[in-house]
């Protein structure tokens, strides 16, 4: 088995030296890309190689293998695995277990391989970290150069089980958190090509601890943590943020937690379990209806007074200018000018506490727009509900700072019966040592009567009688 690793490890060192030596050093870039390659094609051939040979021991223990009751139905059948390095071709025997009546092949189980598994689990977590950015072809283009549909991307997706994001400190003390919630409304796909609209609302919560500034023109939430519901639940949703607030922080030092929101009833009612709750109206969209104030009424300074009302405290003052508008509005713009009274009155209470308290500026559209609409809405596509809900929860995952690994992909995989006896050929091969010494220099001959010795003698001798 050495010999042919040894083989192809001298045939990969004299790759690289014709390389280099035919000038391929003049262009260190393209050479470093070109010896990438070999360096992959080599640890594929070595790692082949490496399984034909355990393969091999399986087949030739025989004793053990009529000990449990397995005969060779088929030899080095064929099957490929896309690995990080690139595609493995590996030759397998195919066994018949008599006992059970069932087929098994011990390399596989040996090496590591689940049943009908195609893709490393390495690329899979890759081609997923992909996936909560772009397409899924742009996903499979960018890690395996397309190999793979985008299908395989989304069965990959759905496959994985997506871990739980930790928090970093466990009972911190702070005086007040800021939590921001809003929705997005994201494209469905509909059954065979159905006519209209139809949206899923994805809500998303984000626990803060404020925001600070990162420089003149931007600010940035402190130690945010996100959450979305898999199945857009909203009361499982704020189950796991009121979890995560109960474990990362200790609540008992806790005087206020800020809820932002537009007013939707859902944020409402979050967070009631901890008193220390005070809901107030997201400033975007107040600012927003007030400019489509300005819009209808650029005469009457309307902006002005009615932040002016709030300051003061005035709800009767609020009414008595929105029933002003009213009267002067015309017939076409009355029912938008009541959906916005309707607002501005309804949620006065939350209006008038963010004006009052000056409390901090809400970014929950930003959240939205960062972490879900960049990626779920802002294109023309559409979704299905499975796949949405799975993709929401990973891309928050990685935004939070978790890490998608093979490892994730592992989890739930179960140890084939044959794993214990075919483990017992990786052991053997592995305490087996590996002759090293054709890597070793050869010594230098310094025989005095060696060919090459005698003339390098003569050579300096004449030297000494010319000069």
């Amino acid at each position: 088995m050495e010999h042919i690793i040894q083989q192809i490890t001298l045939g990969f060192i004299q790759q690289i030296t014709e390389k280099i030596c035919s000038g391929g050093i003049s262009d260190i870039d393209a050479l470093s890309s070109d010896l990438l390659e070999d360096c992959k094609q080599t640890t594929i051939s070595i790692i082949e190689a490496v399984c034909n040979e355990i393969n091999f021991r399986i087949r030739e223990d025989k004793n053990t293998r009529k000990d449990l009751g397995l005969a060779i139905k088929e030899k080095d059948r064929p099957r490929k695995i896309l690995t990080e390095l690139g595609l493995l071709h590996l030759q397998r025997d195919y066994y018949y277990n008599r006992r059970e009546g069932k087929y098994v092949s011990l390399l596989d189980q040996a090496v590591g391989l689940q049943k009908y598994e195609r893709i490393g689990d390495n690329v899979s977590a890759k081609m997923v970290i992909e996936a909560t950015e772009v397409s899924y072809a742009k996903s499979s283009a960018i890690v395996t150069g397309g190999l793979v549909s985008r299908q395989t991307v989304k069965n990959h997706i759905m496959k994985i089980q997506v871990p739980e994001n930790k928090p970093k400190e466990i009972g911190k003390e702070v005086k007040e958190l800021h939590v921001y919630a809003d929705e997005d409304h994201v494209h469905m796909q509909k059954p065979n090509k159905e006519r209209g609209k139809k949206n899923q609302i994805v809500p998303l919560v984000t626990v803060t601890e404020g925001v600070e500034e990162e420089n003149a023109r931007r600010n940035k939430t402190i130690n945010p943590m996100r959450f979305v519901d898999e199945h857009f639940n909203v009361k499982e949703l704020w189950k796991s943020a009121e979890g995560y607030i109960d474990k990362a922080y200790d609540v008992g030092s806790i005087e206020k937690i800020y809820l932002h929101g537009d007013g939707g009833l859902w944020i409402k009612n979050g967070l009631d379990s901890f008193a220390q709750t005070e809901y107030v109206m997201d400033g975007y969209h107040v600012e927003k209806y007030l400019k489509r104030l300005m819009v209808m009424f650029p005469k009457h300074n309307i902006r002005k007074r009615i932040n002016v009302t709030i300051e003061e405290n005035d709800k009767k003052e609020l009414d008595r200018i929105l029933q002003g508008l009213t009267e002067a509005v015309s017939l076409k713009d009355r029912k938008e000018l009541s959906k916005i009274c309707t607002y501005l009155l309804g949620n006065w209470e939350s209006i008038k506490k963010r004006k009052i308290l000056k409390i901090p500026g809400s970014c929950t559209e930003a959240q939205v727009s960062h972490i879900l609409s960049k990626r779920f809405s802002r294109d023309p596509q559409g979704w299905s509900k499975e796949g949405l809900g799975k993709l929401t929860k990973l891309r928050v995952y990685v935004k939070n700072g978790g890490i998608i690994t093979g490892k994730d992909f592992k989890s739930g995989k179960r140890k084939e019966k044959y794993g214990e006896y075919a483990d017992r050929f990786i052991k053997e091969f592995n305490e087996k040592p590996i002759d090293f010494s054709i890597f070793e220099p050869a010594k230098p001959v310094f025989d005095g009567m060696a060919g090459v010795q005698f003339l390098l003698n003569s050579y300096g001798r004449i030297n000494d009688r010319l000069n």
